[in-house]
């Protein structure tokens, strides 16, 4: 009897973690009235990790573009989740002075973007892509970076931006596998704002 409910007890459990594995989390968001799901296998980055990462991001843009990165230059982080080392999700916004020309602003930021990472991975090609992409109904600015490696590998880097009031929201995303990222794509795609 007691083997017999150990072993239950084992396949309860592993049940239990395969279902985690492959459960699909939905984001309600009410600042932006957003919701996506969250592909499955991507895991929660928590707010001190996701802080290290941006620190991170912050430290070496000022070492190549030599600039001093101000505290409101900085985004406010919706959520981060990750699947490995090479595949994440992530949603910011930042308050944007609608003095400016929105169009010119995310312009000059793409430039930016992709001028420090080329200084930053001089070894390394990079393509860059601007488009525009319906979400919700709504148009969205996309600007997407692919990592040409000398070993033949490519990773890829997508962001979608689109100005809701005084808040420039973006989504970004960071891929490897084309497989995971069509997924991480098609989850912004049918993402939902009302």
């Amino acid at each position: 009897m007691r083997k017999r409910t150990f072993q239950i007890s084992i396949i309860g459990f592993l049940l239990l973690i395969s279902c985690q594995k492959e459960k699909e989390i939905t984001i309600e968001n009410d600042d932006f009235k957003w919701t996506i799901n969250i592909p499955k296998n991507f895991k929660e980055v928590s707010e001190k990790n996701w802080d290290k990462v941006k620190s991170n991001g912050i430290e070496t843009f000022e070492k190549v573009s030599d600039q001093n990165v101000k505290k409101n230059d900085i985004e406010n982080t919706l959520f981060a989740y990750k699947n490995g080392k090479f595949h994440t999700l992530e949603s910011n916004y930042k308050i944007f002075d609608t003095t400016n020309n929105y169009s010119k602003s995310n312009k000059e930021l793409n430039t930016v973007t992709y001028e420090s990472l080329k200084k930053a991975m001089s070894n390394t090609e990079l393509d860059s892509l601007s488009s525009k992409q319906m979400i919700s109904g709504m148009e969205f600015d996309t600007f997407e970076i692919n990592f040409n490696y000398p070993n033949g590998e490519i990773l890829t880097t997508k962001s979608f931006r689109k100005l809701f009031g005084n808040k420039r929201f973006t989504i970004n995303i960071l891929y490897k596998d084309e497989a995971i990222g069509k997924e991480l794509i098609n989850s912004i795609i049918n993402s939902k704002f009302k």
